[in-house]
């Protein structure tokens, strides 16, 4: 075996290790940590659907009160391996764990497919986030839609790659699967449509304007779909209710007129946007992540040990990779998609957002920080092996 096989080989075992010593920890000493306020929002529609086939809740007197608020992928989900096949929750949290490890060897499959360089320390960064690994602990919906993120990024490369039909048919595929499970990628579909273009002004723009039709029109049918069932049984014409109460209640848009912020107050409207925006993509982009969802200081505390030191190092390797990614079209499709996610998670929640919502960038972003690393190495020993000559 390949000195470069033993250290996948390590890598991933050694991830494993951690991730399932966490997970004993949880279920010996926390095992309501699996819970969190939003976890019965999917819970309860998750037994609807096993029990009466139906993606609703009952309200206090027992009444189905079809729902709209969220999208039916993770109850679905957990429909299936919780409520169908009766796998305990901790089962559940297992299975997830499993996703994310799946989703780190998929961006080592996508970094593989267009630079050999940088995959194994793509495959890393997945593989020791902190977010993720936290996280994938809890009856959220962060685990299954990194898993599903990793494989639009493998399918839409393979787009770039070949620049074929079924490619362009899978990525849209498994966008709207994306988009059922967490509906912010819902505007992802148009926006990936005018990447597609984009992609194909140089060589062929008619079959990048096919490419982009076909992939709008299978995503926004598939989601539309789903639109009328709301619009039937709720009165709503939208794909998901939630963005609509987030952008009224938390969003930035508006923010101004109620705006409590003290650093803020007295700011005419755009240096106070400016303000606060870039104040939100410090929250996304340099929160650590933390622990404390295991309730142990000591867990806690060697937490935040690890997490800045591995935040500060993909994050150099980010801003290096941005710097130096030029006209690679893969590395610009996934900034793309990161600044899709950004502008989206901080529209619509503003203050509220934190590392979980970086999590489903992380695939995006480590290829990026590693290709980055790969730059600097270079530039270091580019630079020393000068000197030496001197």
């Amino acid at each position: 075996m390949s000195k470069n096989k033993h250290y996948f080989l390590y890598a991933v075992i050694a991830a494993v290790i951690i991730k399932l010593l966490l997970f004993a920890f949880a279920e010996f000493y926390t095992p309501d940590s699996k819970i969190e306020i939003d976890s019965p929002d999917y819970l309860k529609p998750a037994a609807m659907m096993a029990s009466n086939g139906v993606f609703a809740t009952k309200d206090g007197s027992g009444v189905l009160k079809y729902e709209v608020l969220r999208t039916p992928g993770y109850p679905l989900f957990l429909a299936i391996f919780h409520n169908k096949m009766n796998i305990p929750l901790s089962g559940i949290v297992f299975l997830q764990i499993a996703l994310t490890i799946l989703a780190a060897l998929i961006v080592y499959k996508t970094a593989a497919s267009f630079n050999s360089g940088v995959a194994f320390l793509s495959m890393v960064i997945i593989l020791y986030e902190p977010p993720i690994a936290v996280f994938s602990q809890i009856i959220l919906t962060e685990a299954l839609f990194l898993f599903l993120m990793s494989l639009f990024m493998l399918e839409f490369t393979r787009y770039l790659k070949y620049r074929e039909i079924k490619t362009v048919v899978s990525a849209a595929l498994i966008l709207v699967a994306a988009a059922y499970v967490r509906p912010i990628v819902y505007y992802l579909g148009a926006a990936m449509a005018i990447f597609m273009i984009y992609a194909n002004v140089r060589e062929d723009i008619k079959k990048g304007l096919i490419h982009a039709m076909i992939f709008f029109v299978v995503v926004y049918s598939l989601l539309g779909a789903w639109q009328i069932r709301n619009y039937v049984h709720c009165g709503e014409g939208v794909f998901s209710s939630i963005s609509q109460l987030n952008t009224v209640k938390v969003g930035l848009i508006g923010s101004y007129a109620k705006n409590t912020d003290t650093a803020t107050l007295g700011m005419t409207p755009i240096p106070y946007y400016l303000n606060v925006s870039f104040r939100c993509l410090m929250s996304i982009m340099t929160r650590p992540g933390t622990f404390k969802y295991f309730h142990s200081d000591i867990l806690t505390v060697a937490g935040k040990i690890f997490a800045y030191p591995w935040m500060i190092f993909w994050l150099t390797g980010f801003i290096a990779g941005i710097a130096s990614m030029r006209r690679n079209i893969y590395l610009q499709s996934y900034l793309f998609i990161i600044l899709y996610f950004l502008a989206a998670s901080i529209i619509n929640i503003m203050w509220l957002v934190s590392e979980r919502f970086r999590v489903p960038m992380m695939p995006f972003i480590a290829i990026i920080s590693a290709y980055g690393w790969i730059n600097l190495i270079s530039l270091v020993k580019l630079n020393f092996g000068q000197k030496a000559g001197v």
